[in-house]
């Protein structure tokens, strides 16, 4: 496998409203969107459901933080006034986006420390060494562990691939080596800090493997390998899911039938 590829590429958001928003790079005088942005056409139910219970629990405690802080000897407030000031409690950014927010930086944070010691290693440039919070460095400890089971030799870290014969593109965690099953295995692979492996992931995985193939940079058979890192201890270690060259294929499918799906959507 080669060790290095063309600049990232331009990478433009467009706001869609609703808190929403799309990802799009600019290549070869295309603007392809983002794998993770065609992954959004993706249902996510467990999602869904975990974002209702989290507001569900946020109202619920602010409306008996607000009862508890009435004074006794006062009038009694009118209902009125009661939903006005347990709104301004409450805010305007929902529970859930705040909780992701939360996760996404310990995930950022967690990325950032892996791809800085990668480089490091690599003898690349590197900046200030990234200070992390107690879940980010429990999430890095992990990923130590499992670096040094499975030997990992890095060939490539957070490079830009795309597929201009499919229209679409992101950004990769990084590709190289690894020991498997007694097995020296050409992978590439994504490290995620979410509380489990979800199906969409095995989707994003494969679409960045096809762009690397297509692009010249990795010679089939190349396997997907996403590790799942722990934020709390009570969070089991380090989780690794293989996703096989011939599974990596019908992913693909899937993938770009998902595309087709997103093309349409972003359409009406």
């Amino acid at each position: 496998m080669t060790t290095s590829l063309s600049s990232p590429q331009t990478r433009v958001t467009r706001n869609d409203g609703y808190g929403r928003s799309s990802r799009f790079y600019d290549v070869e005088d295309k603007r392809l969107p983002s794998v993770t942005t065609i992954l959004q056409a993706v249902n996510k139910p467990a999602l869904v459901n975990w974002a209702a219970k989290t507001e569900r629990e946020m109202v619920i405690t602010a409306a008996a933080d607000l009862y508890e802080d009435l004074p006794l000897a006062a009038p009694r407030m009118k209902r009125m006034a009661y939903l006005s000031t347990l709104q301004g409690r409450l805010g305007t950014t929902k529970a859930h986006a705040k909780e992701l927010q939360k996760a996404a930086d310990i995930g950022s944070a967690a990325h950032a420390k892996i791809e800085w010691t990668l480089r490091r290693d690599m003898g690349q440039m590197v900046g200030p060494e990234p200070v992390l919070s107690e879940k980010a460095l429990w999430a890095f400890m992990a990923w130590e562990d499992w670096r040094k089971a499975a030997n990992l030799s890095v060939a490539l870290v957070e490079q830009t691939v795309y597929s201009v014969q499919h229209g679409y593109a992101g950004t990769m965690d990084w590709t190289g080596e690894i020991d498997h099953e007694g097995q020296r295995l050409q992978v590439l692979g994504d490290w995620k800090t979410s509380k489990g492996i979800w199906p969409e992931m095995l989707l994003q995985n494969a679409a960045y493997v096809h762009a690397l193939i297509e692009m010249g940079q990795a010679t089939p058979p190349i396997a997907g390998c996403i590790v799942r890192l722990p934020k709390v201890e009570t969070d089991p270690a380090f989780e690794v899911r293989i996703i096989p060259a011939d599974t990596q294929r019908a992913l693909l499918k899937v993938f770009l039938a998902t595309l087709d799906l997103w093309k349409w959507l972003d359409a009406q």
